[in-house]
């Protein structure tokens, strides 16, 4: 059984298990760090999915301090990999299948995420295209035909990672 209330945040990446309890509590630290992170993550691609970006967006925070929670308790574990190997804590198991179907979840999150960048680049770039032509003065070409003059300044973008 696993103990209660492991910190995953508290989890340090330098960590050297030396007992079967501390391989138990590191386990359940990754498995309390990925109950955290994993319905935040199918929550995002949920809102991304249905449009709703602004409020995806709004979940940046806190997916990424559980994402850096389970990241470095994934650390500990690679680090004292012999450890956990040797003592083979109750809850390895669930975590090594749970992590498999996590990370096919990712690999769905990080699509419908590159998706909507993808979508919403593209309607920024209409959207400038657009303001650029209707803003253009429109004057009469050499051969006599109407034509937009260029020289308005477009629509900047500017993308932050």
């Amino acid at each position: 059984m696993r103990s209660k209330g492991p910190i995953a945040e508290r989890v340090d990446t330098r960590l050297r298990v030396s007992t079967p309890d501390e391989a138990e509590q590191l386990v359940a630290s990754a498995v309390d760090a990925l109950d955290r992170l994993e319905p935040l993550i199918d929550e995002e691609t949920r809102l991304f999915k249905v449009g709703k970006v602004r409020e995806a967006l709004g979940m940046a925070v806190e997916k990424n301090e559980a994402a850096f929670a389970y990241t470095r308790c994934l650390e500990a574990l690679k680090t004292n990999a012999i450890a956990i190997g040797r003592f083979q804590p109750d809850d390895l198991d669930a975590l090594r299948s749970r992590h498999e179907a996590f990370s096919s979840k990712m690999a769905l999150n990080m699509a419908v995420v590159a998706t909507a960048r993808t979508v919403s680049e593209g309607l920024l770039r209409d959207l400038a295209d657009s303001i650029g032509q209707n803003s253009s003065p429109r004057v009469y070409a050499s051969r006599g035909g109407i034509t937009h003059k260029p020289g308005t300044a477009p629509l900047s973008l500017s993308k932050v990672s």
